[in-house]
């Protein structure tokens, strides 16, 4: 997945976490590449670079035993705690009598609580993305009238032409294609749009011509006529 909703997310909660707990005097993020994505805009670029470094050189000396997920040292002006979230990691600098027990909850339950969250709303977009991706776009058709005292409220369409509307990858083409569909918008150039029952074209001399027969009455109401295109989008 994509690094950038995490680091938006966890710039964020930097922020209000520092606000929360002033025993943090300063953070910032980076990448496993030692790429800054996000920092306390009072923290000093020699310090995270002399941060930064250190923990290069940790890794390459503890290669044998596996990868380091955080590691904490103290200095004159105060304590530093370094841990692995994703594919990044986050420092906190504390005061020297800080409450260890609060940088824990923050790093055992806080960031990741915040971090499902984001996994969750990734997700969604996600499959928000995949369904625009593999919608298809409306079929254009031309108009026919339907009149009569029969004509009803619905619109015939021929058979192949439903089935080439809703026909995705993942459908048999002997699917039972009026299971899958009951209606369709009919939507014309100006934008004006009703939502119809749909049938199969019954008049076998009205078939495999690109038409959608339509009811006198909602003709009328789209202000349309017989031999014009409209657009046609199934509703499953």
């Amino acid at each position: 997945m994509n690094r950038d909703p995490y680091a938006v997310a966890l710039s964020n909660a930097l922020t209000e976490i520092q606000t929360a707990y002033p025993d943090i005097n300063h953070s910032f993020i980076f990448t496993q590449d030692n790429t800054i994505i996000s920092q306390d805009p009072k923290i000093d670029q020699r310090t995270m670079n002399r941060i930064m470094e250190s923990f290069e050189e940790l890794k390459e000396k503890t290669k044998p035993i596996g990868d380091i997920q955080n590691f904490q040292f103290s200095t004159k002006t105060g304590d530093f705690t370094l841990f692995a979230v994703k594919d990044m990691y986050i420092v906190f600098e504390t005061s020297e009598n800080s409450d260890k027990n609060q940088i824990y909850a923050i790093r055992k339950v806080i960031l990741p609580t915040i971090l499902k969250v984001v996994d969750t709303i990734a997700a969604s977009e996600v499959v928000a993305e995949n369904h625009l991706q593999t919608e298809k776009p409306p079929k254009e058709l031309t108009v026919d009238l339907l009149s009569g005292f029969f004509a009803g409220d619905a619109v015939q369409i021929d058979l192949e032409t439903l089935l080439e509307i809703i026909k995705t990858d993942d459908q048999n083409e002997d699917d039972d294609i009026l299971e899958n569909i009951d209606h369709v918008r009919i939507e014309t150039f100006r934008g004006d749009s009703t939502l119809c029952k749909v049938k199969e074209i019954s008049d076998p001399n009205f078939k495999g011509k690109n038409l959608v027969r339509i009811p006198e009455k909602i003709c009328r109401t789209l202000e349309i006529q017989k031999g014009d295109l409209v657009k046609v989008k199934p509703l499953l």
